[in-house]
């Protein structure tokens, strides 16, 4: 009876222990992978790998645990704004002329394009506030002062519009009220600015990892779906886009759209649920064709080459760092293979040897179960890489 007891009891604490362990494929990751995954400059980040055809997960640790995920909190706010508007969607906006002398009208479609800062402008061609309110000027030479009235535009652009503007022109800043329609007060058009399509926006902030852009993204989504423009407004946006398509999003929580916030928090299953939508979903084939491909392109430009130089070129992921986490989410293959991947390692040091340190242990884990595709499948797509300024 004893004996039986006892039989029982092993068999117990042995299932215990294997539920307690990191669930993965031991004949499928070579062991130089959890070498790599363990090294103390990861602490203990949240992983998962997964075949992407079959969907099986090969390897998972601490994966159901929302952490911090930086700037891959982005291919979010890629995604919903994705199913939200048309890839080819443009933002219109222009000044227009009132029936009062010396007041104006600016009506915008919410451009997340648009800046008042001459560097962004001219490095990457956008669209450019200021030179439509020197539009209104010039209309009149005698004009000294004006007033603009402003609607479907950002208020920073105004804001930083006046600081551009500077003391060279004087001019009264007014939003139009809700009630008023815009049409019963314009007259002629001055002049107008056009954005490029949305998947260009997207690609852009994606591939630079554009804080601001995936910001404005974010918000335009959470205007387009009827939602208050807040945080309340931006997670019950995001929880029901990415619900609508099956995915979990247990204790996602989205303090902004571009991951600046330590406060951010998502799973690195949530991540990894969306990285197979984007794969698989027509809507949102534009979020995968805008990512960062390693050793060549975006914030994976500098990547790969010393670390895993057979992973250049192959590797497809967004990129993210913060004070505390380095992240990296995305895809790459092995062979006839490919793996859909999340790393966010949430508790690295925070200076620039220990956060380097961290990437570059990622990159070799990574470099183990990467190989080039087979003969007959096609490559991942790598565009010239625009202008860009950092921000």
């Amino acid at each position: 009876m004893r004996k039986s007891w006892l039989t029982f009891a092993l068999i117990i604490a042995l299932f215990f222990s294997l539920n307690s362990n990191p669930a993965y494929a031991v004949e499928t990751l070579p062991k130089p992978f959890f070498n790599y995954l363990n090294s103390k400059y990861l602490g203990d980040p949240g992983v998962i790998l997964i075949d992407k055809a079959s969907g099986e997960v090969i390897y998972e640790s601490g994966s159901t645990k929302a952490r911090t995920p930086a700037s891959v909190l982005k291919l979010t706010s890629a995604a919903v704004i994705a199913m939200t508007l048309d890839a080819n969607t443009v933002f219109k906006t222009a000044i227009y002329k009132t029936k009062k002398r010396g007041v104006f009208v600016i009506w915008g479609e919410n451009d997340p394009w648009m800046t008042s800062n001459a560097k962004y402008r001219d490095a990457n061609k956008r669209a450019y506030m200021p030179r439509l309110i020197k539009a209104a000027f010039a209309s009149n030479k005698k004009l000294k002062k004006i007033t603009l009235i402003y609607k479907g535009v950002n208020r920073s652009d105004i804001y930083y519009a006046k600081k551009a503007l500077k003391r060279r022109a004087s001019v009264a800043y007014k939003p139009l009220s809700k009630n008023i329609d815009v049409e019963s007060l314009i007259t002629e058009k001055i002049s107008g600015v056009e954005s490029p399509p949305l998947s260009k926006m997207i690609r852009f902030a994606l591939l630079y990892s554009d804080n601001v852009l995936s910001q404005r993204l974010a918000m335009l989504a959470t205007r387009k779906n009827g939602y208050p423009l807040n945080k309340d407004g931006l997670n019950e946006m995001a929880n029901e886009k990415l619900t609508a398509l099956g995915i979990d999003t247990k204790g996602m929580k989205l303090v902004d759209g571009s991951g600046l916030s330590g406060s951010n928090r998502i799973s690195a299953v949530t991540v990894s649920q969306l990285l197979l939508k984007i794969r698989s979903e027509p809507q949102l084939k534009v979020v995968y064709d805008s990512l960062p491909v390693g050793g060549e392109s975006g914030t994976l430009i500098g990547r790969y080459h010393t670390t895993a130089p057979q992973a250049v070129g192959i590797v497809k992921a967004k990129t993210g760092s913060t004070r505390r986490t380095v992240s990296l989410a995305g895809y790459t293959t092995s062979g006839e293979k490919e793996y859909v991947f999340v790393v966010i390692a949430d508790g690295v040091g925070r200076t620039k040897r220990l956060q380097n340190a961290a990437r570059s242990a990622i990159d070799r884990m990574l470099g183990t179960i990467t190989k080039p595709v087979v003969i007959g499948l096609t490559p991942p797509t790598v565009e010239n890489t625009p202008v860009a300024i950092p921000q």
